[in-house]
């Protein structure tokens, strides 16, 4: 009995020395695989690697310095770790026996995929390891650039997460295919497009139109118009919006939301229809509803709203994924949208008249927009 007692204690004392084995060796495996020395040892990463090297991540005016693991392996709870450690399993299958990436040329063509499955993950863990280091509530925004300060107030209030915003801080974006004349070309198929039993015509693009009773107008993309009638290549319509008190040279499509829908430019205000006018206190001023009977070229019009949609759609998720995924108009309201476009066009390649287009879709689309019929 004696000796069956004394297996059991040894037995149990080997296991626990196992245990505390396993435990010590697969800790010192999880740290040693989790040093910036061994992420860049593989021949794989020496891309992403150089490209860190030339970022504030790596060399900065306050010699903080972000290493692999401070961004690629979260820190929050003990579940996220390991499975951060178990999916790079796959990343030594690439480099070792299906050698994915021997080259630059094979880095630059899975660039674009790896790029969104590191994005995807991010925004899934809302940015923890961002978070990490860098805390909303420390900001001091006052010592942020304008156009910085804007972002960051408007994420906090909509709950935005990092890398909805900050993406190419460190490695390089991937290339993007972009064909904007083949867009272009599709929504120009549906000029003209209508028939009498549409009951709203859409502008397509920025385009020139006259006062029944003289004076030019300029139409915005999705101005609408009404009571129309055609004769010959000319359409005659009605022209609705608002208004406001001291900006009368912008018609805008409600009231109080600042979606342009034309600019009037030296209109006589005798010749504007006014149906009303109203004080709003979300702008503090006051508003007309206005109709104007306008003639605009058959050609500039459509009746097909969703293909305008789908314009400004691929417009939002192929110039705007340049920098963050693509943010889905109903993110911000109509008016905010006008800040977020206007503070991040400039990073892009869009022309003005795509910039108007973006802007307004989005505007349309907007969350405060959700119950209006478009």
């Amino acid at each position: 009995m004696a000796k069956l007692n004394k297996k059991f204690v040894l037995g149990g004392l080997f296991g626990i020395l196992l245990g505390v084995g396993v435990f010590a060796g697969s800790q010192y495996a999880m740290k040693a695989t989790s040093s910036t020395e061994f992420c860049v040892s593989c021949h794989s990463m020496e891309i992403p690697k150089q490209e860190w090297e030339g970022s504030v991540h790596f060399s900065n005016r306050k010699g903080v310095r972000a290493e692999c693991a401070n961004c690629h392996i979260p820190q929050d709870s003990a579940f996220h770790y390991v499975k951060t450690k178990v999916m790079a399993l796959k990343d030594v299958w690439n480099t070792f026996v299906v050698d994915k990436l021997p080259d630059q040329d094979a880095y630059e063509t899975h660039r674009l995929a790896m790029a969104k499955s590191v994005w995807a993950e991010m925004k899934a863990s809302d940015s923890v390891t961002c978070k990490s280091c860098h805390n909303q509530e420390a900001m001091v925004l006052s010592e942020q650039s304008e156009a910085a300060q804007k972002m960051h107030k408007i994420a906090q209030e909509t709950n935005q997460t990092c890398i909805d915003c900050h993406k190419g801080i460190v490695h390089f974006m991937p290339e993007m295919e972009v064909d904007n004349n083949e867009a272009n070309s599709e929504l120009a198929k549906h000029s003209g497009q209508f028939s009498t039993e549409d009951k709203t015509l859409y502008s397509l693009a920025m385009a020139n139109a006259t006062l029944q009773e003289g004076g030019t107008i300029r139409l915005m993309p999705y101005a609408e118009l009404t009571d129309w009638n055609t004769a010959d290549e000319q359409v005659k319509a009605t022209l609705s919006g608002w208004q406001q008190e001291g900006a009368e040279s912008v018609v805008y499509m409600d009231l109080g939301k600042r979606i342009m829908v034309a600019l009037l430019e030296n209109v006589a205000q005798e010749k504007i229809q006014v149906i009303r006018s109203v004080y709003d206190e979300v702008t503090a001023a006051n508003w007309k509803e206005i109709r104007l009977p306008i003639v605009v070229p058959k050609s500039n019009l459509t009746a097909d709203l969703t293909a305008l949609n789908q314009f400004g759609k691929n417009l939002n998720e192929t110039y705007c994924s340049g920098c963050h995924a693509p943010i889905s108009a109903d993110h911000y309201t109509a008016n905010q949208w006008i800040g977020v476009v206007n503070s991040m066009k400039d990073r892009t390649s869009l022309s003005d008249d795509d910039v108007r287009t973006l802007t307004i879709y989005l505007q349309r689309n907007g969350k405060d927009m959700a119950n209006l019929s478009h």
